[in-house]
């Protein structure tokens, strides 16, 4: 693996680690995970898999948005 996919691999998923942390804090603090688990199909979870799912979504959801802008800025970079 060379240096810029490490740093596109890093350049995404550091930033989108925090935002999935301010957004988890956010959004259960507002809403309880069970009630949102047991509308989705998950009736017998712990609060700790509800927690860790929600975390991973959002991690997933900034991570998604962030290596696009990354890939489209780049992609504009290189045409001048």
């Amino acid at each position: 693996m060379n240096l810029d996919t490490k740093r596109i691999i890093i350049g995404t998923l550091w930033p989108s680690f925090w935002m999935a942390c301010v957004l988890s804090g956010i959004v259960f603090s507002a809403i309880d995970p069970i009630i949102i688990a047991s509308q989705i199909g998950f009736d017998h979870i712990s609060y700790l898999a509800a927690y860790s799912l929600g975390f991973i979504f959002f991690w997933l959801a900034c991570a998604w948005s962030g290596l696009f802008s990354i890939i489209f800025s780049r992609s504009v970079n290189r045409k001048k």
